[in-house]
């Protein structure tokens, strides 16, 4: 009985933890994207994995150690899949759920810009320039 009680009192004393979670659309946020390569940084740990068939991903992190990710520090999170990707960045937001940390960072997927389009663009808006310039 002792030892059940010892069990059940040492749960309490759990350390707390952050959770970083989101759901991955694409560019109106009309739809969601499954198997996106999510990956969450915070306070230079980094985390990976797929985005579910609802688009959903989440990663926990502890609040302290070197692996720690607190109330306040500041979040990014990219996705990537196909030639579509996205960039967001985030705050944690202190003790939200039974004294877990939570940060809630939404990605839109638009299409990534090739070297060749890139470089078209540059060439467009130095001609654009030039164009205007020649009064």
């Amino acid at each position: 009985m002792f030892l059940g009680l010892f069990i059940i009192s040492s749960l309490s004393f759990t350390s707390a933890y952050t959770m970083i979670a989101g759901k991955i659309y694409n560019g109106d946020y009309s739809d969601t994207f499954s198997g996106a390569n999510v990956t969450a940084t915070c306070n230079g740990n980094v985390q990976s994995m797929l985005s579910n068939s609802e688009g959903d991903y989440s990663f926990i992190y502890p609040e302290t150690g070197s692996e720690g990710c607190n109330a306040g520090d500041s979040l990014s999170v990219s996705a990537v899949k196909g030639d579509l990707s996205g960039f967001k960045e985030g705050t944690i937001i202190s003790n939200v759920v039974d004294g877990w940390d939570l940060a809630i960072v939404n990605i839109p997927m638009v299409p990534e810009f090739g070297l060749i389009v890139g470089a078209l663009t540059l060439v467009s808006a130095v001609g654009i320039f030039f164009f205007v310039r020649r009064e």
